[in-house]
């Protein structure tokens, strides 16, 4: 079994005009696919002539004199490190140890205000952050610029969902606050998650922005010249943040697991207990070990669900990535994963791998088994890419049924 730390797998490409006739491919051309990023030719508006940012009447735009330096070396983001306070010194310091020299980027994140809409923000060095961005947005030297100047960098989505349009000013504010006004100096995918706005990190200190409260980490190469197995890097990177942060995979694992886990693999890789069965086929496992290892969280497109704690980031991380394959629409309903029961119900099957909160069922009304079902195929894809196993390959079919493989 192989489990992520994750959200998704996320990717970017280059800026684009607000014209909608710039973009191509199914969304634009700065969207990539899930795993590959596409480069796209970039543009952002022209530097202006009056300051950046037009200040509010109560607000002061912060004074902007970073240079941006050229792009070195350009890094593959591998973990997301996020946390709802600084992240202290001492495990910054053991983080960026875990990745090569220039592998690790800390920045500010949180949550700003356009009008009457809460948008997730980050504050950003452009000379070191750019790095981290993938192939044309990275070279894009003119977006970075921008956001040096003291301006607004927006996501299409974020664009698109606020009407903003680029040379515009767009009134930002903090909690609380009253806003400052930033000129819109580009529109481009981020790539992080929560960066629905891109801001320098003067301009974020006077949003409000806490400091340090986010890090990029790339797992870099063994001595052999081999990519890092991101998996396992995640897993060093949470053995030192703890359960106060919070650690996403942002590319996916180097290989995927094969083999079929069996009720007793199940037991050695996420814990054997105790339980109660019932005629019905229902079991009451330890609830002890329930209350060590099924967790509850908020996922992508399903919302609540329970399920395993191991499972639940790589969950998240497929769910993630059909968001961004513009699948999310194809899934209607999440019909159960922490399901302690047999298989099928019968006391005389094998305990299911619902016991362990570790399957997962969707869209059940047109995916029972025995038939081909409604499953996208490029969700099945995606769901494989993540470490899980598709019923619909089985020789009794169970198109709603995905499990860690």
């Amino acid at each position: 079994m192989q489990w992520v730390a994750a959200v998704g797998v996320l990717t970017l490409a280059g800026c684009l005009t607000a014209e909608p006739e710039a973009r191509s491919g199914p969304e634009a051309l700065s969207v990539a696919t899930a795993e590959v990023p596409v480069p796209a030719p970039v543009a952002s508006a022209p530097p202006p002539a009056v300051p950046a940012a037009v200040p509010a009447p109560d607000r002061a735009r912060p004074p902007v004199v970073v240079p941006v330096r050229e792009l070195g070396e350009r890094r593959r983001p591998d973990v997301l490190v996020t946390r709802a306070e600084p992240l202290p010194p001492e495990s910054i310091n053991q983080l960026a140890a875990l990745s090569p020299e220039g592998g690790a980027v800390t920045f500010r994140a949180g949550i700003v205000r356009i009008g009457d809409k809460d948008v997730r923000a980050v504050g950003v060095d452009p000379s070191t952050f750019r790095a981290f961005t993938a192939e044309g947005t990275a070279e894009a030297t003119a977006v970075w610029e921008s956001i040096a100047r003291g301006e607004v960098v927006a996501s299409h989505e974020a664009g698109q969902a606020l009407a903003l349009t680029l040379g515009q000013a767009v009134p930002v504010a903090a909690p609380g606050t009253a806003p400052l006004s930033l000129r819109l100096g580009a529109l481009a995918t981020t790539g992080v998650p929560g960066a629905d706005l891109v801001v320098g990190e003067e301009t974020a200190q006077a949003l409000g922005l806490p400091m340090s409260t986010a890090m990029l980490l790339t797992a870099g190469t063994d001595n052999a010249g081999k990519v890092k197995d991101p998996v396992v890097f995640a897993g060093k990177v949470r053995s030192i943040t703890g359960e106060a942060a919070q650690v996403d995979l942002l590319t996916a694992p180097v290989s995927n697991p094969v083999a079929l886990l069996t009720g007793a693999k199940a037991a050695k890789a996420f814990g054997a207990f105790s339980y109660r069965y019932f005629p019905d086929g229902t079991i009451e496992p330890d609830a002890r070990w329930v209350r060590a290892n099924i967790q509850s969280a908020t996922l992508p497109i399903m919302g609540r669900v329970t399920c395993h704690k191991l499972m639940i980031p790589q969950l998240r991380g497929a769910l993630q990535a059909v968001v961004d394959a513009g699948l999310g629409d194809q899934l209607k309903t999440f019909d159960g994963c922490y399901v302690p029961r047999f298989i099928e119900s019968n006391p005389e099957n094998s305990i299911s791998l619902h016991t362990w909160g570790i399957a997962i069922d969707m869209d059940a009304a047109t995916n029972y088994r025995g038939i081909r079902g409604t499953m996208h195929p490029e969700i099945v894809n995606i769901f494989k890419r993540w470490g899980f196993r598709w019923g619909g390959d089985w020789a009794y079919t169970d198109p709603m049924h995905f499990e860690l493989a």
